[in-house]
């Protein structure tokens, strides 16, 4: 019965994919992590016309990008217009609201593309914002229209299906990291600290800058008349680790939008 089950969902997500694709070329977003590795073998399994596209932010797992480069020598490297530090040196910290990073260096640097269909390993169980998209979502202004195949699947369906297809995956899942997103990101910080601290540990070439660049442009703001929330960088960046909605300025402005920027 389980079997049967399984081969239901992975025959409905390769059906849902041929019905609304079929003769189109499509983009389909990659990110080497575990849900875009089933999206990539369901659109394989479909035969229809794809290419794989993987936004390089440079804040990547290493071993990501080698596995990517080596498992998916077909996949397109997308470069930001801008690197991270470029764009955080006119911008203020990242945080839940303010997602400039996500904005800058991984949609933006697709939009170049002229492929209007564009499939994903989005899955509702991810989030609320998520939950609310439904199995296709269409954007106006960018004229593209998503489609989630697994957008139903539950993370125990992603690696059985990884499993049982024998598909290679990144190393860092064995590590007991969760996301193959970037290493410096705002969704790690929880009142422990701890994840963060994980993060820290391992990659410290990237904290250590990254720790540089807020002091730099904490002490920019203050020269320019700004008034920080903490009293120093060092501050700042210890809530930052627990808190990812830890304020940068004293008064902060109603935040208008992702492109609202400081």
């Amino acid at each position: 019965m389980d079997s049967l089950i399984e081969y239901n969902r992975e025959t409905e997500a390769v059906n849902f994919i041929k019905k609304h694709l079929k003769d189109k070329n499509v983009f389909v977003g990659f990110s080497g992590g575990k849900d875009s590795i089933v999206t990539a073998e369901l659109m394989k399994r479909s035969k229809v016309n794809h290419q794989l596209y993987y936004s390089f932010t440079g804040l990547d797992h290493p071993s990501v990008v080698k596995f990517i480069k080596k498992q998916y020598p077909d996949c397109i490297f997308l470069k930001p217009k801008k690197t991270f530090w470029k764009e955080l040196s006119t911008k203020c910290p990242p945080s839940p609201i303010i997602r400039w990073c996500c904005y800058c260096l991984k949609k933006e640097a697709s939009w170049k593309i002229p492929l209007n269909s564009r499939v994903m390993g989005i899955r509702k169980e991810e989030s609320n914002k998520r939950a609310a998209y439904g199995m296709i979502n269409y954007f106006k202004k960018l004229n593209h229209t998503h489609y989630y195949p697994i957008y139903h699947w539950k993370e125990y369906h992603i690696w059985d299906f990884i499993n049982k297809n024998n598909l290679p995956y990144p190393s860092i899942y064995d590590e007991g990291f969760g996301r193959t997103g970037c290493i410096i990101c705002p969704f790690h910080s929880e009142k422990t600290g701890k994840l963060q601290l994980k993060y820290r540990k391992k990659y410290s070439r990237f904290f250590k800058k990254w720790e540089k660049e807020i002091s730099k442009l904490s002490y920019k703001r203050i020269s320019q008349g700004k008034i920080m929330h903490y009293k120093t960088p060092e501050k700042y960046l210890e809530a930052w680790y627990k808190n990812n909605l830890a304020r940068w300025y004293k008064n902060n402005k109603k935040i208008k939008s992702e492109k609202g920027l400081f």
